[in-house]
C-alpha cells in the first residue's frame, strides 16, 4: 500500500498536477475564509510545528531504508517554509521534494523486495 501511495504522490509531483486544497494559496492550513493576518500564520506554524514533531519521532523510530523512505516522504513537507519565505526558490524546491518522494519510492520498493526474517507455520525463515 506504501508503495502505491508513493508511486501515485511521486507521479503528480512529477507531472506538476495540483493537491487540492492548500495548492491555490500556499497555506498549509487554507482558512482565508475565517482567519486573516497573523492568527493565520499563527495556526499554519502550529500545524506545521506539529507536523514536523511527528516526522522526527517516526523517522526517529526508523532504521535503514525505512528511514530513506520516510526521510523522502517528509522532505517536501520539512521544506515548506522556504517555499513560503522565498517564493524565488519553489521550482528548485519542488524538484527537491519531487527527488525525495522518488527515493522514498526507491526504498519501499526495496522493502517490498527484501526477504523476510519472520518464520511461517512450519518453523522456516524467508532468508533461507
Amino acid at each position: 500500500m506504501a508503495l502505491g501511495l508513493t508511486a501515485f504522490v511521486f507521479t503528480t509531483a512529477i507531472r506538476g498536477k495540483p493537491h487540492p486544497g492548500h495548492s491555490h494559496s500556499g497555506w498549509l492550513v487554507p482558512m482565508d475564509f475565517f482567519l486573516h493576518g497573523w492568527p493565520l500564520i499563527s495556526v499554519n506554524l502550529f500545524f506545521y510545528g506539529w507536523i514536523c514533531w511527528i516526522g522526527f519521532w517516526c523517522i526517529r523510530g526508523t532504521s535503514g531504508r525505512e528511514r530513506a523512505f520516510m526521510v523522502g516522504w517528509f522532505t517536501g513537507i520539512f521544506l515548506w517554509p522556504i517555499r513560503m519565505l522565498r517564493p524565488e526558490w519553489a521550482l528548485a524546491l519542488k524538484h527537491i521534494s519531487a527527488f525525495g518522494l522518488g527515493v522514498a519510492f526507491l526504498a519501499a520498493l526495496a522493502l517490498l523486495l527484501e526477504p523476510s526474517d519472520v518464520a511461517d507455520s512450519a518453523g522456516r525463515t524467508g532468508a533461507t
